[in-house]
């Protein structure tokens, strides 16, 4: 879990990004790291499998496919959220500032090594 402490660590170094974790299905922080260490990282991880959980089904009942990425916008700030395999989720907890193009690609092009990790 070392290599993944510090793949997370390196998600909260990319500018507008407040905090990172690793999250199972069952809403248990499996790893996960903040900037300033106000962020609860716990409760990030029960709040978000639920609401992942709920966007699942959307994409489901409405046949567009299985889920790969969310966002949900905020007045203080944004949450991206994607799969890691089967079992496993990733939250970026946001400034609202935050170039969200480069937040998504950073998240696509390193949720594979994310996920080989586990």
């Amino acid at each position: 879990m070392a290599n993944l402490k510090s793949q997370l660590s390196e998600f909260a170094k990319v500018e507008g990004i407040n905090a990172a974790a690793v999250v199972g299905r069952d809403g248990f922080v499996i790893e996960g790291t903040s900037n300033d260490g106000k962020l609860d990282v716990e409760t990030v991880g029960a709040v978000i499998s639920t609401g992942l959980g709920s966007s699942e089904v959307m994409g489901r009942e409405l046949s567009v496919g299985a889920l790969t990425q969310s966002m949900v916008e905020f007045d203080n700030g944004v949450l991206v959220m994607g799969t890691l395999g089967k079992d496993s989720l990733l939250c970026l907890v946001c400034q609202t500032g935050a170039n969200l193009g480069n937040v998504r690609l950073q998240m696509k092009k390193r949720a594979p090594e994310l996920a080989s990790a586990l």
